[in-house]
């Protein structure tokens, strides 16, 4: 994955505290463009919906975190 960018999509209609609503773009290993919507579910703490990979969730998880968007995992 390359040039991955993630944004929010505020305003949504989603209740926020419940669910977190973002997209994500990048360019595949190929430079094939791709793009899409995650859904994190606050409650559940993970992602919900389609599986993806665990890549791409991993570097949205950190993305969540560092945005304040969620809390950092205590040690």
């Amino acid at each position: 994955m390359h040039n991955l960018r993630f944004g929010f999509f505020d305003g949504s209609g989603m209740a926020p505290e419940s669910r977190i609503l973002m997209f994500y773009s990048f360019d595949t290993e190929t430079n094939l463009p791709r793009s899409g919507i995650l859904h994190y579910h606050l409650v559940e703490k993970r992602f919900v919906g389609p599986r993806h990979d665990q890549e791409l969730t991993s570097a949205a998880m950190e993305f969540l975190q560092s945005s304040g968007r969620i809390a950092h995992p205590q040690p």
